[in-house]
């Protein structure tokens, strides 16, 4: 039997994570059929309301976020890292929904791509605290 850790040990995915998977796309199910037999839900009103679903995408890394720091129990390279891609992705789906315009919000991206290179991540979810990812 091999003593070895565990190197490429992936994380275990939360058992909330299908349910509310799930969830969303029956809720969006729910919204579109309600919208096509003229029920008008407030947030379709607004202009990009499509910009909701660059927003869902933070969920992803905000849960890794989580999940590296429940794992850990610090907020150490990879969870920042995590944080950083959500940021990223609300950022965009905020200048979306807004409308807001890219020629002033175009240097957090440059931030963004500097603090992903600060904050890259240290381990994999669920390797021991020694152990570096190849």
């Amino acid at each position: 039997m091999d003593n070895q850790p565990n190197r490429h040990r992936h994380p275990a995915t939360p058992p909330w994570a299908g349910i509310a998977a799930g969830v969303v796309v029956v809720a969006l199910g729910v919204f579109f059929l309600l919208y096509e037999f003229g029920v008008r839900v407030p947030f379709m009103a607004q202009h990009h309301w499509w910009a909701i679903f660059i927003l869902i995408g933070a969920i992803g890394p905000l849960g890794q976020a989580i999940a590296y720091y429940r794992s850990h129990g610090r907020i150490d390279g990879s969870v920042l890292h995590s944080l950083t891609t959500a940021a990223a992705i609300l950022t965009i789906g905020f200048i979306f929904l807004f409308d807001a315009r890219w020629d002033h919000w175009w240097p957090l991206f440059v931030i963004y791509g500097g603090l992903w290179m600060i904050f890259k991540r240290t381990r994999r979810y669920g390797d021991p605290p020694g152990n570096r990812p190849e």
